[in-house]
């Protein structure tokens, strides 16, 4: 599929640019901050809902595409929609998940994925509501979201023009150039904007639906490798709040990464570098053997890896901060 000519990429630099200066002098003016609590991993107020950014670019490639992906696009609009109400709002968590639940289930009509067996439809289903709410529980310290946003979708860029078309690539671009703009902002000491609901729920979203065109497309769970890293720490940081019987849709700080922050008082940066490095190294490994077909090992080998890596870490970590 042909590329936007090289000065639209420009144009939409300019304008998402544009439209981020202006949302911060809304967001200044009308105090849309995040204020420091006992959960935060920030100590200063900061600008939020920088991530309404992502539906800018959304309606831009909107505008200027002839192959859209509407349905993707209006759907991620409506999520990353509400995900700024909350932002503003501070939503019932209830709320959210139901709204979420009907979306879903809309797309996944829309999109004819209701004609597979039923197993499938409600596997798609898990997937796409548990990947929002990964994106959402992960993004807690400065440029996290962002540098995993950029891995996955560069990585879809590179499956996408080196071994098969599964979506329109200027869309890609789009996205990886709002990265880009919200990270220079974000991937700091001291962010000048944190991304919101609206952000993490917006590349949950994306992330996983451009995971299941290309696993239904290539019939491979492959593309699970992308989030990875993610899934492991929020899958046992889940794990670990069902087992102390907590609300799992509430705030906490029981994430390694929020722990490595927050009580060994590690670099937000640094913590999220190496997130991102991590898994863009996984990234590296499966597609340098992309046509291989041992999707299945593979996952399953780096689950457990990164699992037992994971679970000794943070054992250590929290036997060092009980001793002390």
């Amino acid at each position: 599929m042909d590329l936007f000519p090289k000065y639209y990429y420009l144009i939409i630099f300019l304008l998402l640019s544009a439209g981020m200066f202006i949302y911060l002098k809304i967001a200044e003016k009308w105090s849309i901050v995040d204020q420091p609590n006992l959960r935060s991993s920030h100590q200063i107020t900061t600008k939020r809902g920088a991530g309404i950014l992502y539906l800018l670019a959304f309606v831009i490639y909107l505008m200027v595409s002839s192959n859209n992906n509407l349905t993707l696009i209006l759907s991620g609009l409506i999520l990353g929609g509400v995900g700024f109400i909350d932002d503003l709002k501070n939503l019932n968590f209830k709320i959210k998940l139901a709204i979420q639940l009907i979306v879903i289930l809309s797309y996944l009509i829309v999109q004819d994925y209701l004609s597979l067996d039923w197993y499938y439809t409600i596997l798609i289903f898990v997937f796409l509501i548990a990947s929002i709410n990964i994106f959402n529980f992960m993004d807690g310290i400065n440029g996290l979201t962002i540098l995993y946003s950029l891995s996955f979708l560069m990585s879809f860029y590179y499956i996408n023009t080196e071994f098969i078309s599964f979506i329109n690539p200027n869309m890609l671009l789009v996205m990886i150039i709002c990265n880009v703009i919200i990270g220079f902002l974000n991937i700091r000491t001291k962010a000048v904007c944190f991304i919101g609901d609206v952000g993490s729920i917006s590349m949950g979203f994306l992330y996983a639906t451009l995971a299941l065109i290309l696993m239904i497309k290539t019939n491979s769970f492959a593309p699970l490798v992308l989030i990875m890293v993610y899934a492991v720490d929020a899958g046992w940081t889940i794990m670990e709040r069902l087992s102390l019987k907590e609300n799992i849709f509430l705030p906490h700080r029981r994430h390694l990464y929020q722990i490595l922050v927050n009580e060994l008082r590690f670099s937000h940066i640094l913590i999220s570098i190496s997130y991102f490095t991590i898994q863009m190294l996984l990234n590296m490994v499966w597609l340098l053997n992309y046509e291989n077909k041992n999707s299945g090992i593979f996952l399953s080998t780096t689950f457990i890896i990164l699992s037992i890596c994971y679970l000794i870490i943070k054992k250590a970590v929290l036997k060092k901060l009980k001793k002390s």
